[in-house]
């Protein structure tokens, strides 16, 4: 028999970009660097980490606060499909790489009428209104302190191992 192919159903580069987009459609900021997007991601799939927010847009499973250490790769794959396609911009500098929405964003996501894609909608207007405030420092704090909450459990172990590996 020949080889069984997979099919990528959760956080697959479309569905990655998809989220990524409709963020870029509730920013306020002009550009965002692939850490803020590592961080927005995370926080509109799994919003009911933080207090009086929306249900989580994916059920919450042990450990899921692993996904902000392996969201970079992710977010990057994403990242290369939507520009690929011309749906984002890209900027060089030597402080990093950011992205901004371009004339083609918007309409894009327009198109999309399901219930899945209006509470990603949803999720991602509330990230973008908790958290645009906030520098890119502030953020890093506020995941940095929250981030032993949401997955206690593989902080522990990640330190373990971490002491392991010394």
């Amino acid at each position: 028999m020949g080889e069984v192919s997979t099919i990528q159903m959760f956080n697959s580069p479309l569905e990655i970009g998809l989220r990524i987009l409709f963020i870029f459609n509730n920013t306020k900021k002009q550009f965002l660097d692939k850490q803020r997007l590592i961080y927005y991601n995370y926080l509109l799939v799994h919003s009911s980490d933080v207090p009086n927010s929306p249900p989580s847009l994916h059920p919450s499973l042990p450990n899921h606060a692993c996904e902000i250490f392996v969201g970079g790769d992710l977010i990057s794959n994403g990242l290369g499909l939507l520009l690929a396609k011309d749906l984002l911009c890209v900027k060089y500098e030597k402080s990093g790489i950011k992205y901004k929405s371009n004339g083609r964003t918007k309409p894009f996501t327009q198109h999309f009428a399901s219930d899945y894609s209006k509470k990603i909608n949803e999720r991602a207007e509330w990230v973008c209104k908790t958290f645009d405030e906030l520098s890119d420092q502030k953020l890093a704090q506020f995941m940095k302190e929250k981030q032993g909450t949401w997955g206690s459990e593989f902080s522990t172990e990640y330190k373990i191992m971490g002491e392991l590996n010394e």
